[in-house]
């Protein structure tokens, strides 16, 4: 081989490589971010109501989630936040972004925020999401809450995993109450080259304060997929293996854990570490109460590593055969 074929064929060889997706394209992790934080002298309420798996929504078609509006004598809604996992967008074999129209009651929604994730190749990398919506001035106590929402689209059909809907009321307790939401959708599944420690997403809180005798913490989880049982969370360096398989539902799962042994004071790291399953995590809370009395401030103090490494090697994802998304039943 000449000198000129050689460098013609390293060449070549470069422009390929520069065609491959990096890894970090597919399915590992990234970090989700704290979106609302605040404290009410009630409580916060997370409730997936009647919700469910919808199957395929052809274009003009429907869902519904009817949530229970429940507080106690004297309590006043602060705020309430519809959330709404869609997947498998797609137009014939082409993933689409979704495009769905919104009511509660006799209001028409816009989303405040929206998150989507698209991983993969074709024609595994149909996209998935979550829409954000303020239903604070359609929820009333006692009153049931129905989010209705349509598939706006042409051509295109949609799933929807589920939907939460996410209550602080001020009243009834007496107690204080401080919380952090975090939001977004980050599709990590371990498989092929893919590791674990890859397949991670990553949430950092600030300012967690002291917890005081007879307080508690507890972190609220909700995570499209994640029916196995093949995850770790972790809360700074402790882990709690197979926290969310598959309940209440095989499509969207949700957890509470208590979590306040593991917190420190002021910078706490969690992580969702996929082994195996295949998650989009979604929407995180973290609640500290303190019933009858007041949460001191925060400090300085950061929490340990949780020791995670992402790998962010460059591959192929011709063997990544898994669809971002279920398929209709």
């Amino acid at each position: 081989m000449t000198a000129s074929r050689a460098a013609r064929g390293l060449v070549l060889l470069l422009a390929l490589a520069l065609l491959l997706p990096a890894v970090s394209a597919d399915y590992t992790g990234t970090t989700l971010a704290v979106v609302d934080r605040g404290q009410v002298t009630g409580d916060l309420v997370l409730t997936q109501g009647d919700s469910r798996y919808s199957g395929e929504i052809p274009p003009g078609g429907s869902y519904s989630v009817t949530f229970p509006v429940s507080l106690p004598n004297g309590g006043t809604i602060r705020s309430a936040s519809a959330y709404l996992f869609w997947s498998w967008s797609h137009s014939g074999s082409e993933g689409v972004p979704a495009s769905v129209e919104a009511t509660a009651g006799d209001a028409v929604l816009s989303p405040i925020r929206t998150y989507t994730d698209r991983k993969g190749s074709p024609p595994y990398d149909y996209p998935s999401g979550l829409f954000v919506y303020d239903v604070s001035g359609a929820a009333r106590p006692g009153e049931p809450l129905t989010l209705t929402v349509a598939n706006d689209s042409m051509d295109a059909g949609i799933a929807f995993s589920g939907a939460v809907l996410v209550l602080t009321y001020d009243g009834g307790s007496g107690g204080t109450v401080r919380y952090w939401v975090v939001e977004g959708s980050d599709m990590i599944y371990a498989t092929g080259d893919v590791t674990a420690d890859a397949a991670t997403t990553r949430i950092v809180i600030e300012d967690v304060p002291a917890l005081p005798a007879g307080g508690s913490a507890t972190l609220q989880g909700v995570v499209p997929g994640g029916n196995k049982g093949k995850n770790t969370l972790f809360v700074n360096d402790h882990a709690i293996p197979a926290l969310f398989d598959g309940k209440p539902y095989p499509d969207l799962a949700i957890n509470s854990t208590a979590v306040g042994p593991h917190l420190v004071v002021g910078k706490n790291t969690i992580a969702i570490r996929d082994e195996g399953d295949y998650m989009v995590p979604g929407v995180f809370v973290l609640t500290l109460r303190d019933v009858g009395g007041v949460l001191p401030s925060a400090t300085t103090q950061e929490a340990p590593s949780c020791g995670l490494i992402a790998l962010l090697a460059a591959i192929p994802v011709a063997f990544l055969a898994r669809r971002s998304g279920r398929p209709p039943r």
